[in-house]
Parts: C-alpha cells; structure tokens; sequence
C-alpha cells in the first residue's frame, strides 16, 4: 500500500466518521462538527514534449459514488491542475471546485504555450492540489462543506491526430497542510 492510497482512506474515513458523529452524538447547541479538510499536493515526474503535441492532466476522484439510498453524502472537494516548467515555475492552471465522487476532469496544455523553454522540446510537469486554500473556489460546496478527496491522476502527451505518444500515472505526494479543527463550537 502506498503513502497516497492509505492516506486517501484516512481522510475518506474521516469525511465519513465526522458526519456520522453528527448524526449519533448528541452534541451542546453551539457546538458542530466540520470534516478534517487538507490541502494535499501530488505532482508527476517530468515529462517531455515538442511541436504539435499537447500535455493532458488528468484527474478522477477515487471516492466512492454513494447509492441513491445512502443518507450521507460525502462533499465534493476543490481541485488545483497546474502545470510547472523545469525550473518549478507555473506555465498554466486552472481550479476545478466541486469536484464530486467518481468524477473526471481534464487540463490541456500545448507546447506553443510553453514559452519560457526555447528548445524544440520542452520538459514539464503536473501538479494537482486538493482543496487548495489559496483559491476563491475553496468556498463552501453546495452540501455546505468543502470534502476531502483521494485522487489519481495521469499525464499524458498526444499528437496532432489525437493519439497518446506517452503517459505516466507515476505521482509523488509534495506536502500536505491546513488542517482545519474538527470540533468548533462551545462545549459546557
């Protein structure tokens, strides 16, 4: 089990376990309870591309869809896809809010838009940020909360023709911070 999948479960069950505190506790009026919300960072290796191909990030939330049945619905996350040059500079990026369970989002980015590399081939890499606290989008979902999220995500490098020349799902978790208290409220 990797780092990234075992924390994906500690914050899902922790998405979870909140809500279900709510609804079995009986806590003090002025008392609530918030899920644990992280800003987590994952960013793949470089990746090289030249004229006429496009870079392409791709992100699926791997929180499990609830069935129609379910009384609690996990909240959607924000999502952050950038894409950085060889020396760690942002090329371009784009905030995905409410990002929901079993979804899929996507960012492009073609080589004539990397202008800080003068070479035919241009090196870079992406980075995607859950619930990035930086962002306007990090606002309240429309369940009220803003969730957490475990993420896969690819980079790929298609041709002209639209096929993929090259892909990698290979990510590293860059950092992870803003803890937001669980437990906010007077308690008597």
């Amino acid at each position: 089990m990797n780092h990234r999948t075992l924390l994906g479960g500690v914050l899902t069950a922790f998405a979870f376990g909140t809500s279900l505190l709510a609804q079995v506790v009986s806590l003090p009026p002025g008392t609530t309870i918030s899920p644990i919300v992280l800003e987590q960072s994952f960013t793949t290796g470089m990746v090289g591309f030249t004229t006429g191909q496009t870079a392409r990030l791709n992100v699926l939330n791997l929180n499990a869809v609830p069935p129609a049945t379910a009384t609690i619905t996990p909240a959607n996350c924000n999502v952050a896809l950038q894409f950085l040059d060889n020396k760690g500079a942002t090329i371009s990026q784009t905030t995905v809010p409410n990002f929901a369970p079993g979804a899929a989002t996507s960012f492009d980015l073609p080589r004539a838009m990397v202008v800080s590399e003068t070479a035919l081939r241009a090196e870079i890499r992406g980075v995607v940020v859950v619930n990035p606290a930086a962002t306007p989008s990090n606002s309240p979902t429309p369940s009220g909360t803003v969730g957490n999220c475990a993420v896969k995500t690819t980079l790929e490098v298609y041709d002209t023709t639209g096929s993929t020349v090259s892909s990698t799902s290979d990510t590293q978790v860059v950092g992870v911070s803003s803890v937001i208290s669980v437990l906010t409220g007077v308690i008597k």
